[in-house]
């Protein structure tokens, strides 16, 4: 157990924002909460796999904290990790507490949110560590099984090259029909 989970709280100073143009430094507080102290952000879009995260708490234990709001006790970032590891039976949860108002609260939900969307994958590396893993026989945990890796690899051997030319009308084509002007090659 880290020793700082030994203390009620702690303050650090973490992160950096931006204030008028200039880096600030975010103020954090760390600390281990009984999970009736927090709760899901009502306004929270996302949906979540439940079933997917709890598996994931019950094969690495639960990492990291939520960040919650320190004027409501809302969750902003982490609601599924949280109702997950209620759902597993945690009684006490990390939480870094953020002195945020509601505007801003709801900004750190979506940008969580969002920047999760925008992301994607390295492929090649996601097959690479997936196969590994499946090789030892370790996918629990991970969010993927069987089912999901062999779904990943039939998509990736149904994409065409890289350097396959798209449909649009910039492809050059070799045959022009002269009645309907139908183009092929």
């Amino acid at each position: 157990m880290k020793s700082w989970l030994n203390r009620d709280t702690v303050s650090t100073t973490v992160g950096v924002v931006e204030v008028m143009g200039v880096a600030a430094a975010l103020d954090q507080e760390y600390e281990v909460v009984e999970v009736d102290r927090i709760r899901p952000h009502p306004e929270n879009p996302r949906h979540g796999n439940l079933g997917a995260i709890r598996e994931s708490i019950r094969a690495n234990g639960f990492y990291g904290a939520c960040l919650v709001q320190l004027s409501t006790g809302h969750i902003l970032v982490g609601n599924h990790r949280y109702m997950a590891a209620v759902d597993s039976g945690l009684t006490d949860i990390p939480v870094m507490w953020v002195d945020k108002t509601d505007a801003e609260a709801r900004r750190l939900l979506l940008v969580d949110n969002r920047t999760t969307d925008l992301a994607g994958y390295d492929t090649a590396a996601l097959v690479a560590i997936l196969n590994d893993q499946a090789e030892q026989d370790d996918l629990p945990g991970t969010g993927w099984d069987d089912a999901a890796l062999a779904a990943l690899l039939a998509a990736i051997e149904d994409e065409p090259p890289e350097d396959f030319p798209s449909f649009g009308e910039d492809i050059p084509v070799d045959l022009q029909c002269p009645k309907c002007g139908y183009e092929w090659s």
